[in-house]
Formats: C-alpha cells, structure tokens, sequence
C-alpha cells in the first residue's frame, strides 16, 4: 500500500510519469523502507505481539526466527535508501529521514503517548506527497490540492485506525509500557478520539469533488467509490460508539478496506 501510495501521488501530479524509471524507484523506496521498519517493528514487539496473540504474525506463529526478521529489517532499509540515491535531492532526505524515524519509533519512541499514533498517521500520509515531490512543477501546482487533501484524509483515518488498534492491545502494550491513549486515558476517550478522526476523514473525502481545475471536480468517478469507503468508516463509528462485544480484528480489517476503495476513488478521479 505504501509503494502504491507513491504511485497514486505520482498519477495525481503527472500521470504521463507512471511508466517510468523514476516511478519504478519511488515505488521500490517507500515500499522496501517500511518493509524494513515493520519488520523491525515485529522484532521489537514479539514478546507483546505473544500477549496479544497476534497470530498474523510471523514470529509469534513460529514461522520466523527473530534473528531473520532483524536481518529482513537491516537488508530492506539498506536497499530503500540505495534506491532513493538515484531520487532527487527533496526526496532522497525525505527517505532518509523517515528511515530513522522508522528505526526510533520501533526501539523506543512507541512507547510514548500518541507518538506511536501520530508517526504510523504520518507515514500513511507521506507516500502520496512524496509521489507529488518525484515529478512535481510549477506550472502543475493546482494537482497539489487534491494530494494534499488525500494525504491528510490518510492520516487522519490512519490516526483514528491506530488508536483503535490500541483499544484492542492493551494487554501486550502493558509488557513494552507503551503509554497508549487507551492505557491512559481509558477505552471510552480512546474510542471518542477515534471517531473523532474517522469524522475528520469522512467529512474532508467531499472537497476534491468541488475543486475547481482538477479531474476531481463534479467526477462521479471519484464520489461513487469515496462514499462507499465513508460507509464502511461511518460504519465502524457506529460500532465503536455501540460498544458492546467489540470486534476489534474484524474493525481493523474494515477500515484497511474503507483505506483500499478511498485509493481506488482518488486513483479513477485522477484517471477517469
């Protein structure tokens, strides 16, 4: 989802780029650096991964040895950042720059209250700008807007997305000490904040259709599939604020969905 990120950001500012040497780096870069930091993530968090039984991970099924999720995480980063060498100057520090905010976050910056959620926000926010940076100029400045907004309704659903993921991890963030708004404050603020973002994101989904001089403007091809991906986020407000037996797998699986279609809408916006 991150390399494909950077290809919708890429399609948005100049969809004469996409097939390109420079789109295949940028695709390569985002995705091989959060390869690199997720997997570093999980070699981090086994031991709280285990108390919350997260059996979609690898290493608490037994599949990987913790050594080789260290060795995938040093090998993915490494081989970003060399495809970022052949970047311009703009994004190759921008990728060098969320590397070691990657490698921070996984050691020791998660575990400060909301850092864990702005960060995971913000990187499911950047790869649409860092797509817009790769073939940005000046004279397409008005594609900029609707990559803005997108990359601001991603990380506000991104936000609302990780803190309730928190809900549902308290047990195993009580072994790192990871001082989530839940374990904080409690579920019910927790839950209150993730609406609260969802909403942010919901409601922002409707500017690109009245930007005026974009491919957005009045295109049922991009509110037809946004208002699909606002269905499923409203609907997961809707269980939150019920609160009684609340899946919280099954959420989080939603949500990846209502994210996937919100790309397809702004993808066929750009493109149809």
């Amino acid at each position: 989802m991150y390399g494909c990120g950077v290809l919708i950001g890429i399609i948005i500012a100049d969809k004469t780029v996409l097939f390109s040497e420079l789109a295949l780096l940028g695709f390569f870069t985002a995705f091989l650096l959060e390869a690199g930091t997720f997997a570093l993530n999980d070699y981090y968090d086994l031991e709280s991964d285990i108390a919350n039984q997260r059996t979609d991970r690898p290493l608490v099924r037994g599949e990987l040895r913790k050594e080789d999720a260290l060795l995938i995480a040093c090998g993915a980063i490494a081989a970003g950042l060399a495809f970022a060498v052949f970047l311009n100057r703009i994004c190759f520090a921008l990728a060098v720059i969320l590397a070691v905010m990657g490698v921070l976050y996984d050691i020791k910056m998660k575990e400060f209250i909301a850092v864990s959620n702005f960060y995971i926000a913000a990187t499911m926010a950047i790869p649409f700008i860092f797509g817009g940076l790769l073939v940005y100029a000046p004279e397409r400045t008005e594609m900029m807007q609707p990559l803005l907004i997108l990359a601001s309704i991603a990380f506000f659903a991104g936000f609302g997305r990780e803190v309730m993921k928190d809900m549902g991890d308290v047990k195993g963030d009580e072994v790192r000490d990871v001082r989530s708004i839940a374990r904080v404050y409690g579920v019910e603020k927790a839950k209150s904040t993730a609406v609260f973002f969802y909403s942010l994101a919901v409601i922002l989904s409707a500017v690109p259709f009245f930007l005026v001089n974009t491919s957005y403007f009045f295109n049922p091809a991009y509110i037809v599939p946004v208002m699909a991906a606002d269905v499923l986020f409203v609907h997961t407000c809707f269980g939150l604020r019920k609160g009684v037996d609340i899946n919280y797998n099954y959420m989080r699986k939603e949500t990846l969905i209502a994210l996937v279609v919100g790309l397809i809408a702004f993808l066929s916006g750009a493109l149809v």
